[in-house]
């Protein structure tokens, strides 16, 4: 018999109110089967532990758990027993499971230890102790802290399956640390620290975490809703943190457990058919296998082929919905060991009960399959399951009933088209420019770590051999050439560096102090920073440090030390005039036009220009604000204002105002004292248009021609939207223009702060404000709909004229979305 030793502790962690833990789950390779105790051999022996002897309230002696502030006995080991026997009961009580636990004695009895603490620990933990349950009792917190290495105030137990039969996949011993440290003052009979025994002894016996209900009651807010059904639905509940649901309807192994009140009392029983069924799946008794019915199937993406792990699938009751609910990961069988894997199948069905059945995502703590997010829209299942948008709407549903022994077939597709805009999510990625020619972009990850994104390949390169640095970084119009910063000489300054992409050699470039002082910031000092560079790579332009006053610091506001540069393609510096009145803190230049010849900049949220060499005010001259975009020859630039967006013509200085969003249809207004001005009857729409004017949208990126801008709406207090301009059309928010086009994938997260196009307008890169990921978003063609009747067209210029044709803008299933 071949032992192993599952060496993965699992640790249920406070987090102030609550608690999040990691969940096993462990899979036996050779069989794919998960690790289970062998209950053919009877009730499996617990061992519990001693405590050290404290005085009592009374002036007697115990031995205690939990010790008060004054130094006597809060709760006893007695008391401490009392609670592991009612846990043990509640998992030895479920009638369709054939698992049975009992206290058959103590740890000293079988080891000779009477008090397991941190001086002895290892002696338990070190060592196969024999066939049984032993659990452990840390007074003081002492072993997290010296053994495990975790603080006390953090940690409320420890618990895993330990050692195992490698042969046949049967645990033969799992121990549990319960942290008698931690628990409540006003918890004087362990009542409320009572369900994180009970939870912690599910891991024991090699139960996952799960999530059906708790989420609603732990973790819902008015900035974030949770729903029991699919998100917009009338069928939905939503909850916002209040009123809460009732306490017994959180499962037992959900990943947070509240100590301090009625929640942590109510997870200690096992009332949510999740938890039942859970156990009843890794030991069923014969009447479970053959009185319930079960649903079975696998998740596709819109391909129809490629299967999807990670999503929580939920049968929910329709007539018993917070009690009778079963959740299970797709892929949960096999935690990505043999690749993708949407299987998924849901035991345990009330017989002639109808259920509904619909995708989530994990919403936190640890499970033994990767969560993943949903790359398309939450759906319900129906009988028509398919992956068109227009056909299987996400609100559809059809009632699912099975008989007992029956098991239905309940496939599922992600929605979504394969034609028209397609829309990719880069996770943990933060894209900084997209290549005009539209097949690659830089990028950010970690702390300033530059990577190169081939989108036509869908793959990421990094430089082999040196540590680049960067806060934005830029390519020319080819992908053959980026800026970035390195430190090159190991003096501890990075310089600005040009990053030949075919050869990843790195050529130096010049800045205005010799490399001997710079601006500091999270990604240490640099001696200058490039913001942009042309399309052919011969024009660079940023932020030069230089130390005017000679006290060895580059970096002095308002002192003409941090000042607007750019370099020609060997890497030689030229610090750009400017005449700017009054107090200036700095000057930065950040866009340069495709053919080199316009730059624009900042001086803090003014912005500033250079046309042809000449310095030009913009802030003072148009009320130019926030950004810039402009053309590939420079001769249009899109320039933020107060009045809205304004297209300054750079050779006849003409400006024409192309507007903006709109309030109350695009943004409502929300005001810090007065709430939401566009539903307040005091105010409306009308009012917050006329009065605020439109929208301001920050302009990001324009194509070579003008006739698609991309940019940003709002703020921190109204919250942001992402903005499109489609030249003769107007502007049309990023929500909206999605939905018309039926990219379902949008509406989960729809891009809010688009940050690059291609020349020909047809590739976008695009985040969620605030988030590190990045979609890459491929527009080569769209849809407009025309006497009823979908059209395929390029995108943007064919689709532009059929739309000032008279066709309108998206799929015709999809207008009113």
């Amino acid at each position: 018999m071949k032992m192993n030793k599952l060496s993965i502790a699992i640790g249920l962690a406070l987090a102030s109110a609550g608690a999040q833990a990691g969940g096993p789950l462990y899979i036996h390779e050779p069989t794919m089967q998960p690790y289970k105790w062998d209950t053919s051999k009877g009730e499996i022996p617990v061992y519990t532990d001693g405590g050290p002897m404290t005085p009592t309230a009374d002036g007697g002696e115990a031995p205690a758990f939990t010790v008060n502030y004054d130094g006597t006995v809060f709760l006893s080991i007695e008391q401490a027993n009392a609670v592991t026997a009612k846990a043990v009961a509640e998992w030895s009580n479920v009638e369709t499971s054939t698992l049975r636990m009992s206290i058959q004695g103590t740890i000293e009895e079988q080891t000779g230890i009477a008090d397991v603490n941190e001086t002895n620990v290892g002696e338990i933990y070190a060592k196969e102790n024999g066939y049984g349950f032993w659990v452990n009792y840390d007074t003081d917190g002492q072993i997290l802290e010296q053994y495990f290495g975790v603080p006390k105030n953090q940690v409320l137990g420890i618990a895993f399956p330990e050692w195992a039969d490698e042969e046949t996949g049967e645990i033969l011993e799992a121990t549990a640390l319960m942290n008698g440290w931690f628990v409540d003052i006003n918890d004087t009979e362990g009542e409320m620290v009572a369900g994180v025994f009970t939870h912690e002894f599910g891991h024991a016996m090699n139960m996952s975490h799960s999530q059906a209900n708790g989420h609603f009651s732990y973790m819902a807010a008015a900035y974030r809703p949770y729903y029991d059904g699919v998100p917009g639905c009338d069928t939905a509940n939503v909850y916002k943190g209040f009123p809460k649901p009732a306490a017994d309807t959180i499962e037992t192994m959900f990943p947070y457990i509240n100590v301090r009140g009625e929640q942590g009392r109510q997870q200690a029983s096992i009332s949510v058919r999740d938890d039942i069924v859970n156990i009843s799946d890794l030991y069923p008794t014969e009447a479970y296998k053959t009185q319930y019915g079960s649903i079975t199937g696998k998740l596709y993406l819109k391909d129809g082929v490629s299967e999807y792990s990670g999503i929580n699938m939920v049968a929910r009751n329709i007539d018993n919905p917070m009690y009778d609910v079963i959740t299970q990961q797709s892929g949960n069988q096999t935690q990505g060991l043999v690749g993708p894997d949407g299987t998924f199948t849901i035991n345990g069905l009330q017989p002639g009960a109808r259920y509904v059945l619909y995708t989530d995502t994990i919403k936190a703590g640890g499970y033994p399959t990767a969560p993943t997010s949903i790359v398309s829209e939450s759906e319900y299942w129906n009988a028509g399951e398919s992956t068109n948008p227009a056909e299987d709407r996400a609100c559809s549903f059809t009632p699912i009933t099975v008989q007992a022994g029956e098991t239905k077939r309940t496939d599922m597709y992600f929605n979504g088209y394969e034609d028209g805009i397609q829309y990719t999510p880069l996770v943990q990625a933060f894209v900084t420019d997209l290549a005009k020619n539209g097949k690659k972009a830089f990028g950010t990850v970690g702390n300033g770590i530059p990577f190169i994104y081939d989108a036509v390949q869908k793959s990421y390169s990094l430089h082999p051999n040196v540590d680049l640095r960067t806060n934005g970084g830029k390519m020319n119009k080819n992908a053959t050439k980026a800026v970035t910063t390195a430190d090159l000489d190991g003096n501890g300054i990075r310089e600005p560096v040009m990053w030949d992409l075919a050869s990843n050699q790195l050529k130096p470039m010049q800045d205005l102090n010799g490399n001997s002082c710079g601006g500091s910031g999270s990604l240490g000092t640099q001696a200058a920073s490039v913001w942009d560079m042309d399309d052919t790579g011969e024009v660079m332009v940023g932020l030069g440090y230089k130390d005017v006053d000679g006290d060895g610091n580059c970096q002095r506001n308002g002192g003409g030390e941090m000042v607007p540069v750019k370099w020609d393609k060997h890497g030689n510096i030229e610090e750009l005039p400017y005449d700017i009145p009054g107090y200036v803190q700095w000057v930065r230049a950040d866009r340069v036009s495709g053919n080199g010849e316009v730059i624009t900049g900042s001086n803090t949220y003014k912005q500033v220009a250079w046309v042809d060499g000449e310095f030009r005010d913009l802030y003072s001259e148009f009320g130019a604000k926030n950004a810039t975009a402009m053309t590939r020859d420079g001769s249009m630039v899109a320039l933020d204002t107060d009045t809205g967006v304004q297209l300054w013509n750079t050779k006849t200085d003409e400006l024409e105002s192309i507007g903006g969003l709109t309030w109350c249809e695009d943004m409502d207004y929300n005001h810090f004292f007065l709430g939401n001005l566009c539903t307040n009857p005091r105010y409306g729409a009308e009012f917050v248009q006329n009065y605020f004017g439109p929208i301001q949208v920050m302009p990001i990126d324009m194509n070579e021609d003008g006739s698609v801008i991309v940019g940003r709406a709002g703020s921190f207090f109204t919250g942001f939207i992402g903005a499109v301009y489609l030249e003769g059309i107007g502007w049309i928010n990023t929500r909206d223009f999605f939905n018309k086009q039926g990219v379902v994938e949008a509406s989960q997260f729809p891009v809010d702060n688009p940050l690059a196009l291609s020349g020909d307008g047809s590739e976008m890169m695009g985040n969620l404000a605030g988030a590190t990921i990045t979609f890459d978003i491929d527009m080569d063609t769209a849809f407009v709909c025309k006497d009823g009747q979908d059209r395929e067209v390029s995108f943007p210029k064919q689709l532009i004229a059929e739309v000032q044709g008279g066709a309108e803008f998206g799929r015709c299933a999809h207008l009113n979305d």
